[in-house]
């Protein structure tokens, strides 16, 4: 039986409820995201009919926002500087300003920022860097002698790159740090960034990457900007960074005249979790995830029904006690506490959502840890939460969402690295130009054949 005031805060499923949520979660490995509708004591033929009518609704909504999007880039496109003014204008955004921080704006700006904050985002910085500078060292040039001819393979960043900093609800000079540090660490050159609020902590954040160049224009219209380039703006080989569905959006329709990251949609934490898992802990790390957005989402599966009743009521005295944004009901609604018969049957379940973060909340993580496969960001211990991986800890909170850890890696050195492969002839190389002449006698394409058999000796 369900407590009457943890229902209206998030769902807690127990038994068969717990089962058939687990086993949507594992029918969706070919769908969409891992916000399936929650199971409910209603006929299948009630279920299957809501599901439609949502299909329908989303599918809606998704051309709405694939139209309105197109539109947006194609005014950017031709109109360059003018059409982000009326762009501006149309949304109420203040408006595009170009701000150079060269070396007299940045004294001044740490003028002003208070220290406590500076060293907040030092450390911070440090602390990235260190990590990224850890990853990029096993990038390293690959010469393979093969006899007649070395084959091989080189690392090289873009050359210049666009970072996205949401500022809508909040603004994120971390992801200012996580971005362009990294991006620096790689041997990016050309940083810039584009925010539609350039507050002085993302300035700063972005001047500890070197970077002097910000732009204060967002949504679409700002990808638009750097895919394409206006009088003011300079277009990019790769834009990075996550925000909203407008600019998520705008980041798939680009996709091809530059390089992206991913396309990163609200956040999502997974927790597993057994007795030994604090309570109080467990409410704070799922409130944590959903104080992002209202479609944010929160899931902690675990075995011990007795925990999970626990964490649904301090789910309401924290949402009480704290400070949280009004739509925070509405994310924990679409979340679920979700109670299964074994540990086993969590991580499957887990491995079925594939989540943005996935926290190991268990007594012994690295038993376990080789059972887990699909997530972007993994969390180990009692004493791991989020927060750490999203602020300080060193590695990168740009990760994939919707699933999309199945396929995908979160931010890091190597998304702005290019893989190059090259081969070297010093001399002619008869055995390489008869197997070749003879694979392409196979496919039929003459001119290769002949090409590979003129270099025969």
């Amino acid at each position: 039986m369900k407590d009457s005031k943890t229902v209206e805060i998030i769902p807690l499923l127990v038994g068969e409820q717990a089962r058939q949520w687990a086993a949507a979660q594992a029918g969706s490995l070919g769908g969409s995201s891992c916000s399936e509708p929650l199971p409910s004591p209603v006929s299948d033929n009630s279920l299957e009919q809501s599901a439609e009518v949502a299909a329908v609704a989303d599918l809606a909504e998704e051309l709405r926002l694939e139209n309105s999007v197109r539109e947006i880039i194609a005014l950017v496109r031709t109109s360059g500087d003018k059409g982000l003014a009326t762009l501006a204008q149309r949304f109420k955004d203040p408006a595009p300003n170009t701000v150079t921080l060269d070396a007299a704006a940045k004294t001044a700006l740490a003028a002003r920022l208070p220290q406590a904050t500076k060293a907040i985002l030092d450390e911070a910085a440090r602390r990235i860097r260190r990590f990224a500078e850890a990853v990029v060292a096993v990038a390293k040039p690959v010469a393979v002698d093969c006899g007649e001819y070395t084959a091989g393979f080189d690392f090289k960043p873009v050359a210049r790159v666009a970072c996205y900093i949401p500022a809508g609800r909040y603004p994120l000079p971390s992801t200012a740090l996580m971005t362009a540090v990294t991006a620096q660490v790689a041997g990016v050159k050309d940083i810039c960034i584009v925010s539609p609020c350039l507050k002085d902590e993302i300035l700063y954040a972005g001047s500890l990457a070197g970077v002097t160049e910000f732009h204060e224009v967002g949504g679409a219209q700002a990808v638009a900007a750097v895919a394409y380039g206006t009088e003011s703006i300079k277009s990019v080989d790769m834009i990075v960074g996550p925000g909203n569905a407008y600019v998520t959006e705008a980041k798939r329709q680009v996709y091809g005249k530059v390089g992206i990251d991913m396309l990163a949609g609200p956040s999502e934490v997974a927790i597993v979790a057994d007795s030994g898992a604090k309570a109080e802990w467990l409410a704070l790390d799922l409130l944590s995830q959903a104080e992002h957005d209202p479609n944010a989402r929160s899931y902690l599966l675990t075995d011990n029904e007795a925990l999970a009743r626990s964490v649904a009521v301090l789910l309401v005295e924290k949402i009480s006690a704290l400070n949280l944004p009004d739509y925070i009901d509405i994310a924990l609604a679409s979340s679920a506490i979700v109670v299964l018969d074994s540990l086993e049957a969590c991580i499957a379940a887990a491995n079925n959502i594939a989540p943005e973060h996935l926290q190991l909340q268990v007594k012994d993580p690295e038993a376990i840890k080789s059972k887990l496969k699909n997530y972007g960001a993994l969390f180990m211990g009692y004493n791991a939460t989020v927060p750490y991986g999203d602020y300080a800890a060193g590695p990168n909170h740009t990760l994939p969402t919707n699933r999309a850890a199945r396929f995908a890696g979160g931010l890091n050195p190597f998304t702005f690295l290019r893989g190059q492969s090259w081969l070297h002839l010093a001399d002619t190389a008869s055995e390489l130009s008869k197997l070749t002449a003879g694979f392409a006698d196979l496919e039929g394409l003459t001119a290769h054949a002949a090409a590979a058999r003129a270099r025969i000796v």
